[in-house]
């Protein structure tokens, strides 16, 4: 025993004694304070069981008018979860009668308060406008999955239909003066977004996030160079692809290329009055509000928007489709396929 924790009546003094003390204490009060932390989620958190997996269109064939024909579009039929705080709908604790597909996360869908940050988002505002001053034209034209009036533009990776990624049309199909303007917004969503959403994707569905990181190396080796000469592509393997259109997605769908097993993450910037999320299949519709990120398996639930009744919102989908994640995880294909 060192001369400095001299035994006494009181028990053993002196610093390494008093250090010893400290860390307990601190310890202590890092415990108390995480529990406190923990119930204030939960009294915030609304959970949303459901009886049945949504298993209509699970296994079928890409058809947007079977979708359309079978599931309803009036959100006023649907019932509306709270506005603020923590949403989940999870899938784990389903009945042992209710058949469950392997592979999935634990929840089909989760929605994150308070995730990004005003001055985050009056930033990526600006940058869309930017691209959209730039001239930037969408290149992959109408699809049968939306809306007459609903544009989208489709930056970053995927393989749709392709053997291996490919950086997609509307990020290499512009201007210079449109690239630069699209690289300035991609940024931003890499540098401020990207993490954040690989924090709550590692931790809320840990298997999936592996998938991923399979999936990050393999677009790293095969798209090194277009990765080196336009960093702005790489998210860290959070996701490969980013959707930006304003308004929303009107009629209901599934997002054939999406993997069954990933999610999109969702979130808009703005201000505006309606646009809830509504799954039909569930008898659901969800707000997603300003600094709200909302992530769902949306080749799993039918969906649509309702309608923006005042306001602008600009609504950004961060996503994987299916083949980028297959091709670097054959297995999963014959557990969710």
């Amino acid at each position: 025993m060192s001369k400095s924790n001299k035994p006494t009546r009181r028990g053993i003094r002196g610093p390494e004694a008093r250090a010893i003390r400290r860390a307990t204490r601190m310890a202590k009060l890092d415990e108390k304070k995480s529990k406190k932390v923990k119930a204030a989620v939960e009294r915030g958190m609304h959970t949303h069981r459901i009886k049945e997996f949504p298993a209509t269109f699970y296994r079928a064939k890409p058809d947007g008018a079977a979708v359309r024909n079978a599931m309803p579009s009036d959100p006023d039929q649907l019932t509306a979860l709270p506005t603020t705080g923590k949403v989940q709908v999870p899938l784990r604790d389903l009945a042992d009668s209710v058949k469950v597909p392997g592979g999935l996360p634990p929840y089909l869908i989760i929605r994150f308060d308070r995730f990004i940050t005003d001055a985050d988002q009056e930033r990526l505002r600006k940058r869309w406008d930017d691209v959209l001053a730039s001239g930037a034209q969408p290149q992959s034209g109408k699809h049968s999955n939306r809306s007459a009036n609903d544009t989208a533009f489709h930056f970053g990776i995927w393989e749709v239909t392709a053997s291996q990624p490919y950086v997609t049309a509307d990020t290499r199909s512009q201007t210079p003066q449109a690239i630069v303007a699209i690289d300035a917004l991609l940024r931003y969503i890499g540098d401020f977004i990207a993490g954040k959403i690989a924090s709550v994707f590692e931790t809320h569905a840990p298997e999936q996030w592996e998938a991923m990181q399979r999936a990050y190396l393999r677009v790293q080796t095969i798209l090194a160079t277009e990765l080196l000469n336009r960093p702005s592509l790489d998210f860290g393997g959070a996701f490969f692809a980013v959707a930006v259109k304003e308004g929303g997605s009107g009629l209901v769908h599934i997002d054939w290329h999406d993997c069954r097993a990933i999610w999109a993450f969702v979130f808009a910037v703005g201000d505006w009055e309606g646009a809830e999320f509504c799954a039909p299949e569930l008898g659901i519709k969800i707000p997603i509000r300003p600094g709200q990120v909302f992530a769902v398996l949306a080749r799993v639930v039918a969906h649509f928007s309702a309608p923006v009744t005042q306001g602008r919102r600009i609504v950004f989908t961060c996503f994987t489709d299916n083949l980028t994640v297959l091709h670097a995880n054959p297995n999963l294909f014959t557990v969710v396929a």
